[in-house]
């Protein structure tokens, strides 16, 4: 046996002492094959420094060998010493067997560094050399996948299912297809690739995005199913629980979705679209107290969002709890927000506590972005109606009865301000 296997054997039985000692004796009485196969399981298993004593010993046997500078490349890219992986990488030459290799490696470095362009022209020169090589379509298909560039992407990874390569480095091609084309909104593709790679592998992961697709196109039927089998499947898939509720929300089955919310919130306490799913299921089935709740709850973990706020100032007005509305509301207003709906809101809530310069303020700013909302026309109006601004009221009503020309009490009202 020799001393490599020795060695690889004491590091997992955890006897690190002895297999310093083997590296030492491997290094000096191993032959090359067997040093090169102790290069790859060291590196695999993460023995970096080691790994690079036994390619330094065999650089001063084999100094022509430019896959043992790209191993050394490799190393200090995992150590994070830029200046030493870029000079190891500079000194393959463009003649060299390996040449193809160091490229891909520093287009994998690159991307790490977050310089896609520079990655892409490396992988892009692979391929002039290699233009028939499958990994290089996969690597610049991930590359542009990642980067956002999805059209791009589909090309490269439509030449791999070409080539039969249905399946690259454990990663689904028929997968990244439906990805890709649904984040472009082709939706059809999406489904048909997608479904493909069920077929292939039922994996969680690939459920879960058939079942958003679905849910994208608005078959809902088809999405809760999926969704339910990855529930079934991996009861920790955190993700699903929202779009389940969802689903089942659009389905008119409230019951079922308040179901799931307290399923999802076995799993992830602190998700407040599950809180938010809640309160408009419990909405839908008139249990303003229970949504407001789940608002609350909703907004303690996600204080910044916007869009509950609004849902629940909705509801507080509704319940004719003004000043509760304003409270939550000014919040956003002193942080600086500039949302049409939260002036709306505020000054709806502000005239209904007859803080009319406060209700002015805010209709006046919303109306820049809500003057093509009929609803806000005709409640803004009103309001100009109530606090007697005669020639305001007649204005916007005007501007209001191009839009619903059969509103007869508008039309009537501007009739009999203008009698006036």
């Amino acid at each position: 046996m020799s001393y490599s296997t020795q060695m690889i054997e004491a590091i997992q039985s955890e006897e690190l002492d002895l297999a310093s000692e083997l590296l030492r004796q491997a290094i000096d009485m191993d032959n090359d094959e067997d040093l090169y196969a102790l290069i790859e399981t060291l590196y695999d298993l993460g023995f970096l420094n080691e790994t690079r004593e036994v390619v330094t010993e065999l650089i001063t046997r084999h100094p022509d060998d430019d896959g043992l500078t790209l191993t050394l490349a490799e190393i200090a890219i995992e150590e994070g010493d830029e200046l030493e992986a870029f000079d190891r990488l500079s000194q393959v030459d463009p003649s060299s067997p390996y040449y193809v290799q160091s490229l891909l490696v520093s287009a994998d470095y690159y991307q790490t560094l977050e310089l896609p362009e520079v990655s892409r022209e490396k992988l892009l020169e692979a391929k002039k050399l290699m233009p028939e090589e499958p990994v290089i379509d996969f690597a610049l298909g991930e590359l542009l996948f990642t980067s956002g560039k999805y059209r791009d992407a589909i090309g490269y990874y439509e030449r791999l299912l070409t080539d039969h390569h249905l399946e690259f480095a454990g990663t689904s091609i028929y997968g990244r297809l439906g990805s890709a084309y649904g984040i472009i909104g082709d939706l059809d593709n999406a489904i048909d690739y997608m479904n493909e790679a069920v077929e292939m592998q039922e994996s969680t992961e690939h459920l879960f995005q058939l079942g958003y697709l679905y849910f994208q196109k608005e078959d809902y039927t088809r999405s809760t199913e999926l969704f339910n089998k990855v529930k079934e499947q991996d009861p920790s898939y955190t993700s699903v629980y929202v779009y389940l509720a969802q689903g089942y929300l659009k389905q008119n089955n409230e019951e079922e979705a308040l179901k799931i919310v307290e399923e999802g919130r076995f799993y992830d306490k602190e998700n407040p679209l599950l809180y938010s799913v809640g309160a408009e299921a419990s909405l839908a089935k008139g249990d303003t107290e229970t949504a407001e709740s789940f608002y609350f709850k909703a907004l303690d973990r996600d204080p910044e969002n916007l869009t509950l706020t609004l849902h629940l100032s909705n509801l507080l007005i509704e319940q004719e709890r003004f000043q509760e509305a304003l409270k939550l509301m000014e919040v956003k207003l002193e942080a600086g927000e500039e949302d049409p709906q939260l002036f709306w809101n505020s000054a709806k809530a502000y005239n209904s506590e007859e803080d009319f310069d406060n209700a002015r303020d805010k209709y006046e700013r919303a109306y820049d972005l809500l003057k093509d909302s009929p609803e806000f026309l005709k409640d803004y109006a009103v309001f100009l109606r109530e606090d007697g601004d005669k020639d305001g009221f007649v204005q916007l009503s005007k501007h209001y009865l191009t839009m619903k020309p059969d509103d007869l009490e508008v039309a009537e009202w501007v009739n009999n301000e203008e009698l006036y």
